[in-house]
């Protein structure tokens, strides 16, 4: 699976060839060599992959609001971008690999049948969708699994060495800085354990000092680069969710909350997805009779979750299954209804718990499959679309939509690609094509009228989303126009 086919994932990729192409301190965003665009007018990304700011000497400027250190990362690696999602592939592995040794080493399972059940559980999960795209979620997750597992351990009675702890708190806040939910998770953990431990406080202060350490080590040191280079302590992201956050109405945000769990025509929502461990979790809630751990637990679970939910600013994501922010809160559910199933002294609640868990993997295993037709069948006219463009590798493509842009891809690493959202800025465009000798160019354009996208606002809609119309040209004429799957394809030459 191509790791292109989706804007997020492609906006960190040139972000990656930047740096790997530039250095590791060249936050610009990506563009070939050119003397036509010099100052981002037709650039083709905009909000809110692309943040511009207008500098003093009149110069703009842009960056990619994407968390640097995941590209930064990837850039030093000695391989082709072709590979990166093989990277992210075996990343997943590698949690699922971590998921499944927690289970073994802190909840002390020694038969391998309920640890392959927690494993399956897991794989079938939304998070998957993560795992099919070049997304640092799966780095992240990989960071707050090592954190969570290792305070699992501590609340369970466990000694871990003081160096393990700091490396894991470390690590754990690391994870802050590529997803920015995770201090919901981080910070909703912290305020429940303090209130269970409130009685003994001090006594949890010195079980807990090694996190603090590693974690505040981490926060320094990232914070500090992040703010030297962008002026922003959590880096770019964080600005730009902050004005979304703020700008949106009490209306927006029930109708976002609402998509989560119910979904919509393009993607399935939260119910949906994990409708049996909802009744599970809420079965074992009232009739599982709950140890303190698992009470400490759910509350940590269910209270992060609710809050990421109903505090995001931005639509589920993702195509089929979204739900990208709330992704590590099925690692959290894996790990509750396993530990409930094993836990229950009743057995008739036992195989009620067994019951679940199977008819969730089911889920799973359906939603997992519908996810891959649905990017099986993007990838599809991802490739058409990419052959037909590099059948002309000198002419450079126009953009009548930001909507067009999903399927731009690695093109844009292969030669220009601009944005022209309406016929006076192409008239513009047209006289530095003619300037620079440019004879021929594509135009590559939605054909019918875009959906509005819930993460921007009625202006930017119809500014760069809803701007299709017939180009004019007075130095080139249209030699010709194909469609393929709603999309037009043109090809112009010089007169």
């Amino acid at each position: 699976m191509s790791p292109l086919i989706q804007s997020d994932s492609q906006i960190k990729l040139y972000q990656t060839i930047e740096y790997k192409k530039s250095g590791l301190n060249s936050h610009r965003c990506f563009e070939l060599e050119n003397k036509i665009d010099t100052q981002f007018e037709f650039y083709p990304f905009r909000y809110p992959w692309a943040y511009f700011n207008l500098g003093d000497n009149g110069e703009v400027s842009c960056v990619f609001q994407y968390p640097s250190f995941f590209s930064q990362f990837f850039s030093i690696l000695p391989i082709t971008y072709n590979y990166f999602n093989l990277i992210i592939l075996l990343l997943y592995i590698l949690l699922c690999f971590i998921l499944m040794l927690g289970f073994r080493i802190v909840f002390q399972l020694n038969k391998l049948e309920y640890i392959l059940l927690g494993g399956i559980f897991f794989l079938v999960g939304f998070g998957i969708t993560s795992a099919f795209e070049f997304s640092e979620s799966v780095p992240a997750h990989i960071f707050l699994s090592l954190l969570f597992f290792s305070i699992f351990a501590i609340e369970m009675g466990q000694k871990v060495h003081f160096l393990l702890l700091m490396t894991f708190g470390f690590l754990g806040a690391i994870s802050i800085f590529l997803r920015s939910e995770s201090i919901m998770y981080i910070g909703i953990t912290g305020f429940v354990l303090c209130y269970y431990h409130r009685n003994e406080f001090l006594l949890f202060v010195r079980r807990y000092i090694p996190f603090v350490i590693g974690a505040l080590l981490s926060i320094i040191l990232f914070a500090s680069y992040n703010y030297s280079e962008f002026g922003e302590i959590f880096g770019v992201r964080s600005k730009i969710s902050l004005i979304d956050f703020t700008r949106l109405s009490i209306s927006e945000r029930i109708h976002l909350i609402s998509e989560f769990f119910l979904g919509n025509e393009n993607r399935v929502g939260f119910l949906s997805y994990c409708f049996p461990s909802i009744v599970l979790i809420i079965y074992s809630y009232f009739k599982g009779n709950l140890n303190s751990f698992q009470k400490k637990y759910i509350n940590i679970m269910v209270l992060s979750f609710l809050c990421i939910v109903i505090l995001s600013p931005y639509s589920s994501g993702g195509l089929y299954a979204g739900m990208r922010f709330t992704e590590f809160t099925y690692l959290l559910m894996t790990v509750y209804v396993v530990i409930t199933y094993l836990n229950a002294q009743d057995k008739v609640f036992k195989r009620i718990c067994f019951s679940f868990i199977i008819l969730q993997i089911g889920f799973g295993v359906f939603h997992v499959r519908k996810n891959i037709k649905n990017l099986d069948y993007i990838k599809k006219y991802h490739e058409i679309y990419q052959t037909k463009l590099d059948q002309y590798p000198d002419s450079p493509v126009l953009h009548l939509s930001t909507f067009d842009l999903l399927l731009i891809s690695d093109s844009f690493l292969k030669k220009p690609h601009w944005i022209v959202n309406h016929q006076k800025k192409f008239d513009k465009l047209e006289e530095k094509l003619i300037e620079n000798s440019v004879s021929s160019f594509q135009v590559f354009v939605y054909d019918f009228t875009p959906p509005k996208d819930d993460n921007v606002t009625m202006d930017f809609y119809k500014e760069w989303i809803d701007t299709k119309y017939e180009i004019k040209s007075k130095y080139f004429q249209k030699q010709s126009d194909e469609k393929i799957a709603g999309f037009r394809l043109m090809l112009w030459k010089k007169k």
